[in-house]
């Protein structure tokens, strides 16, 4: 069938554009728009490159993060489908050396595709899989595996690893045959690498990265890293991100009705669903599901250093988009009005307005003003430490209400996180009593410490305050 491309008026673009410019950390973006036959519209807006002014075009590359959840999950219920595996058997049956501290019973697959096994989230600081899945036996799983939805990239490398296990070969390798080819992804990659390098637009974030950003200081070019793990390692435009949108939107089936993933797992990946973190968010098996405005959606969205993804399916309607950009913002919301647009263009009615919620207008909150001399027995943490890792480079400890918190990276919150002392010397992150995150303290020259290791990444006291 063939398809007529809808031509995306000034006020789509000028709306668009709006949120780039005057609400973003991005130089640039590109969004597409498809129904169930094929791509509707699409536009690029803004710098690939600043340094070069490059705009962004049709065929530049962007790094999708999180998004290449789906496509894991999906490659998971494949191999399930022909016996390679079983969703519920424990994840020690397929990667014999996987150990967590716990208590309770084991973590199966499905506990991973679903963040239900209790483990820490993840703190990326080694840049591959298998170590830092290894390390996960110097953690303690903290709830009983499928009883609490907390979000664990670490969880989805481990799920990287079973397909490597399960197929005998690379996940990047597993992706690009089993998904990426049958997709028609054919310009995607599966792995980002610096021959990705070539086509991808170059990641920009905050000029300083210790403090609440604000964008009178402008963009700084993010640090460039490689990466293949399963929670996040494709490369792609949002034209080929359409045919991923068509599967979730249709049967299961690529180009051609080939089929690529059975009909009763697609339904799988967006009914087995567990309450996320924030309500009225649920998670399926790599996928959100929730309702907005009376209507369902499925989506997902995707953050790397550097990058920032959304995207998002109606399938009552059969519409869905996706917005790819080389910097944070709120594109959840604009692959929104994008989906409104279309459908009000199609129907003939008017367009609706691009309205953002005040969290993404405002600049983010600065530090608190209250900071405290700490007591004799805190003297000795608080401070500000960095570390190598670009997901996150720098946290501050500080005294604030008779209290410590910790403050990771640009401080995103107003009070960032509270600090409770356990037993063991160390402090769990936050007050929820579920969470597995730990933050210790040790090696104390002069009397001050000059090592915090959270949750296994290690980071360095420095000489700024």
């Amino acid at each position: 069938m063939a398809i007529t491309e809808i031509t995306l008026a000034p006020d789509f673009t000028k709306a668009v554009r709006g949120v780039l410019e005057d609400t973003s950390w991005a130089a640039g973006l590109s969004l597409a728009i498809t129904d169930r036959n094929g791509v509707l519209a699409r536009t690029s807006i803004g710098f690939a490159d600043l340094a070069a002014g490059s705009p962004v075009r049709d065929d530049t590359l962007f790094e999708i993060g999180s998004i290449s959840k789906g496509f894991t999950a999906a490659l998971i219920l494949q191999a399930r489908d022909s016996g390679l595996l079983d969703l519920d058997a424990p994840v020690t049956r397929y990667l014999p050396w996987f150990a967590v501290k716990s208590r309770f019973a084991p973590i199966t697959v499905r506990h991973l595709l679903n963040h239900t096994a209790g483990i820490v989230g993840g703190a990326e600081y080694t840049g591959e899989s298998a170590f830092e899945v290894w390390a996960l036996r110097d953690t303690e799983a903290t709830t009983p595996p499928g009883t609490w939805h907390y979000y664990s990239n670490t969880g989805y490398k481990a799920l990287g690893l079973v397909l490597q296990a399960v197929h005998g070969r690379p996940y990047e390798q597993v992706l690009a045959e089993h998904l990426l080819a049958p997709l028609g992804m054919t310009g995607s990659h599966a792995a980002i690498t610096h021959d990705t390098r070539r086509r991808l637009a170059v990641g920009y974030g905050p000029f300083y990265d210790d403090r609440a950003p604000r964008r009178a200081d402008g963009l700084a070019p993010a640090h460039w890293l490689e990466t293949a793990t399963a929670d996040g390692s494709i490369a792609s435009t949002p034209s080929e991100m359409t045919a991923w949108i068509r599967l979730l939107l249709g049967n299961g089936s690529g180009p051609g009705d080939a089929s690529v993933l059975r009909t009763e797992s697609l339904h799988e990946m967006t009914t087995d669903c567990v309450e996320a973190e924030e309500p009225p968010y649920t998670y399926g098996l790599g996928m959100y599901v929730y309702r907005r405005a009376g209507r369902e959606y499925v989506a997902h969205t995707g953050g790397m250093v550097g990058y920032n993804a959304a995207l998002v399916c109606d399938r009552e309607r059969g519409l869905g988009a996706v917005v790819l950009a080389n910097g944070s913002g709120a594109w959840s919301d604009v692959a929104h009005f994008a989906i409104d647009w279309v459908d009000a263009a199609l129907s003939g009615r008017p367009s609706p307005a691009l309205v953002l919620p005040e969290s993404a207008i405002e600049e983010a909150p600065r530090e608190p003003s209250v900071i405290e001399e700490p007591p004799a027995k805190w003297q000795s943490v608080v401070g500000h430490y960095r570390g190598y890792n670009p997901w996150l480079s720098n946290i501050r400890v500080q005294c604030s209400g008779g209290r410590l918190w910790v403050w990771q990276g640009d401080f995103a919150s107003d009070l960032g996180e509270p600090l409770v002392p356990l037993p063991d010397g160390g402090f769990r992150i936050g007050e929820d009593e579920r969470s597995p995150e730990r933050l210790v303290f040790d090696v104390v020259l002069d009397g001050k410490a000059t090592r915090a290791t959270l949750s296994g990444y290690p980071l360095y006291r420095t000489f700024t305050p």
